[in-house]
This record gives structure tokens, sequence and C-alpha cells, in this order.
């Protein structure tokens, strides 16, 4: 497997370019041995990676950050505002000033 150096656009500000290492997928045998039936393979197909390198640029964010946001594909305003739409659609008609 080789890995390939690109640059993509940070997922935070959507301007900055930043460094990072593409691991595209592939095929990993996992195999199991027992006494009773011998021994047994596996095929399974792993996820593309991106391992971020360098800081964002533009707004500064660090790699670690990056890195959880590349892999969770998930921001926390996003789940906030998942959590306010369940809230609403079970009646909450009130104000929440605290963040969750």
């Amino acid at each position: 497997m080789q890995l390939q150096t690109e640059e993509i656009l940070c997922p935070f500000c959507k301007k900055g370019k930043i460094k990072c290492y593409y691991i595209p997928s592939f095929w990993q045998e996992k195999r199991s041995v027992t006494a009773t039936f011998g021994g047994k393979r596996n095929l399974k197909r792993t996820r593309e990676k991106y391992e971020v390198q360098v800081p964002c640029p533009n707004c500064g964010k660090s790699a670690k950050e990056i890195q959880k946001m590349l892999d969770e594909g998930i921001t926390d305003t996003d789940k906030e505002k998942k959590i306010l739409e369940r809230l609403k659609k079970q009646g909450f008609s009130g104000e929440i000033k605290t963040k969750f």
C-alpha cells in the first residue's frame, strides 16, 4: 500500500488547503483458527482514510481537530441542530441557553 500526498480543503472554513496523506480503501483478510474446525478466512473492505499532517493556515484549527472532523464527519453545531429539531418534534417550545 502506497501513501499518496494530497491537499484538501479545510472542513471548517472551506478555504484553507491542508496537506494530508490519502490511504485508499483495500481488502484486508482476517483469519481465525479453532481447534475443531481448522481455520476460517474473512475478507473485509477497509474505508478510505485521510491523515492530516498540518493545521489549517486560514482558520487556525489544529491537525487533531481536523482529523476528528474527517473521521466523524459531523460537527458540534450539527449535533445541536439535530437535538433541537428532535425536541421541537416532541413538543418542546422553550428556550435552551446552555450548550449540549
